[in-house]
């Protein structure tokens, strides 16, 4: 009698794979680890991925997931960009991942976040979604900047500034919303 698929071994090793890169990040992803970690053999996990990167970017995806899911919780706009740096710093390694994998997750093909960003803009503010690109992409990069910094070790009291002047330079933003506000 042939084997049984294991129709749940995928998901085990992408849970097995981001509780490692949740623990310690990139060094603790190693196929070898991954299989271990997702009690199978390492030949196994090659079948269902093709080399790491294949499993860094199904968990980079996972992220992304995550990561909009806190976002479209929000209920105010101010809400966005505080969420998105409490998301970064409470998981420092997992935006580390995000950030490595930035052309492969956002550089092509719609943004869902954006997306959605600029429609609540709109709600608010009036006008039309993509009067608000330049807003949207100005506190993206700001927050993605700020985040890129809370995400290294450093003392508290640093953490704090920077991610205050990040905060208020998005709700100065939001209080002069015309200001970046294009008219298509």
């Amino acid at each position: 009698m042939p084997p049984i698929p294991d129709q749940q071994l995928e998901e085990r090793i992408l849970t097995a794979a981001c509780r490692l890169w949740r623990e310690h990040g990139e060094k603790s992803l190693t196929l070898r680890a991954v299989a271990r970690a997702a009690s199978t053999t390492t030949p196994t996990v090659y079948k269902r991925f093709r080399n790491k990167e294949a499993i860094r970017l199904a968990l980079a995806l996972r992220y992304r997931s995550e990561l909009f899911a806190e976002l479209f919780a929000s209920s105010r706009v101010e809400e966005i960009y505080r969420r998105f740096l409490q998301y970064a710093e409470a998981n420092r390694y997992e935006y580390e991942l995000l950030r490595l994998s930035w052309p492969q997750l956002f550089a092509s093909g719609p943004r869902p976040g954006r997306v959605w960003a600029l429609a609540q803009l709109a709600a608010r503010f009036g006008g039309q979604p993509d009067d608000y690109g330049p807003a949207v992409d100005t506190m993206f990069l700001l927050c993605h900047g700020t985040c890129t910094l809370l995400t290294v070790e450093g003392d508290a009291a640093t953490h704090d500034v920077i991610r205050q002047a990040c905060i208020q330079a998005c709700d100065q933003m939001i209080e002069h919303i015309e200001l970046y506000r294009s008219s298509n």
